[in-house]
């Protein structure tokens, strides 16, 4: 099946409403936005490896502890940020869920996907205190079954807001009569929005959305023309009424008759006089191959600005969206480019951090200790041996893990630094003063990167 843009609605301007049928606060008019949103992103050409280059990024090259299970089904630290890394790609939102133990301690960590919860209808202050779970509040779920389960006031899940204070849980757990058990305890939800605690997140292609949209129907129009597009245009004129079964017949062959598809460009006049005819039954009114060309040529201009927009709302250098590469890029541009989008998703790594580290302290699992996300690497050392080496600070030479390690910006001036020396652009002398004054690197890191037994540029 085809898909058809113009299904969804309400998508370049998004409100919250609140559903007193539901208990909810509505996530669009119709309450389909989020999963609209996802499903757009996974038909844009452009925006599917945007948001997944940026999650990959979010998610690093690792950290120690991943591999620790959280779940009774299995799961892992690692899959627990995977997932929390693609929905903050997609949203700048996500969710965790924390059942209880007997002593008041999160026994078990899942992570919630953004487009199924829903928050419960405002307070006074304007505020939820709950979050409810469906699997299908829009109706557009791209996980079809046998029955279609309608949401409804009954089978909606709700859980308490993330509060691990010992007392607060005690009495969630009792619940209004005092007399809850353990065992019909639903958990908390620890929802993080970067637009605010009772805010629907605003995604970073909500801006650009005309540009994903036109993306979509770029490709649209692309697989039409790539199909039809070396057919002419055809006028067919008849006598024959509209709802005559011999011109639907007529219709239908001309129909499979045309294009690779099948799809023909054939535009019918009916219930014509004989003088209106003119004599012509069919009559070409265009060429299929100039025409064909153009819309390919306009679609590659149309490709290329919605790339340049797309990416550009994640700050993704071009080196790594496989912009303005026809020349190809050196080994060093790749590395620098690791370096400024490692910054640029560095916040985006330190809120995962710090919210799955604000249940791991409330949860059994605390041993872990709280949990440091290492930047994505062009090598492909595990987490434990990047951490071992920022450790004990045995760094091979010329490699860029350091025991203290630099930011994105700080990486940048070195490479820098580093190039011009080995261009001779600079003596060691002054390269060794920049690296010290503007970086504060010590003699022996300089070593690393401009050896002393390197004479050329003293």
């Amino acid at each position: 099946m085809s898909f058809i843009i113009d299904l969804h609605k309400e998508v370049s301007q998004i409100s919250t409403y609140q559903d007193v049928t539901l208990g909810t606060m509505k996530w669009g008019m119709s309450d389909s936005f989020p999963q609209t949103l996802v499903n757009f992103i996974s038909q844009s050409a452009n925006a599917y490896p945007a948001v997944s280059r940026a999650a990959q990024f979010y998610k690093g090259q690792g950290f120690l502890g991943e591999d620790r299970i959280v779940t009774p089904t299995g799961l892992t630290l690692k899959d627990i940020v995977s997932i929390m890394a693609d929905d903050y790609a997609n949203f700048r939102a996500f969710a965790l869920h924390g059942n209880y133990n007997a002593k008041g301690k999160v026994s078990s960590i899942f992570p919630m996907r953004v487009p199924v919860l829903r928050f419960n209808q405002f307070d006074e202050l304007n505020y939820a205190s709950k979050v409810g779970y469906h699997p299908n509040f829009g109706l557009n779920s791209v996980e079809k079954k046998m029955i279609t389960n309608q949401p409804t006031r009954g089978n909606i899940k709700w859980f308490d807001r993330f509060n691990p204070t010992e007392d607060i849980v005690a009495k969630q757990i009792e619940g209004k009569d005092g007399e809850g058990k353990l065992g019909n305890y639903n958990g908390q939800v620890l929802y993080f929005s970067e637009a605010g605690h009772s805010a629907y997140p605003i995604s970073p292609l909500q801006a650009p959305i005309n540009y994903l949209l036109s993306d979509i129907e770029n490709s649209i129009l692309v697989r039409k023309e790539t199909s039809t597009g070396f057919t002419n245009s055809y006028l067919l004129k008849t006598s024959l009424a509209a709802e005559d079964e011999a011109l639907e017949r007529l219709q239908e062959e001309i129909y499979f008759s045309q294009g690779a598809r099948g799809s023909g460009k054939i535009i019918t006049f009916s219930d014509l006089s004989p003088e209106e005819i003119s004599g012509t039954v069919l009559e070409e009114i265009g060429s299929g191959g100039s025409g064909a060309k153009t819309t390919i040529e306009a679609a590659i201009l149309t490709y290329e600005l919605s790339q340049k927009v797309i990416t550009g709302a994640y700050l993704i250098p071009p080196v790594l969206a496989g912009i303005n590469i026809s020349n190809g890029f050196s080994g060093v541009d790749l590395e620098d480019a690791y370096g400024v989008f490692n910054a640029v998703t560095k916040p985006g790594r330190d809120v995962i951090e710090q919210q799955l580290n604000r249940m791991l302290a409330a949860s059994e699992f605390s041993d872990v200790g709280p949990i440091k996300i290492i930047p994505l690497s062009i090598n492909d050392k595990g987490a434990e041996e990047l951490d071992a080496e920022k450790q004990t600070g045995e760094v091979p030479t010329g490699s860029p893990i350091e025991r203290n390690p630099l930011t994105g910006r700080q990486e940048q001036a070195l490479m820098r630094v580093v190039r011009n020396f080995n261009k001779g652009k600079m003596t060691r002398a002054q390269a060794t003063d920049q690296l010290k004054n503007d970086l504060g690197l010590d003699e022996e890191r300089i070593r690393v990167w401009i050896p002393e037994d390197n004479e050329e540029n003293q």
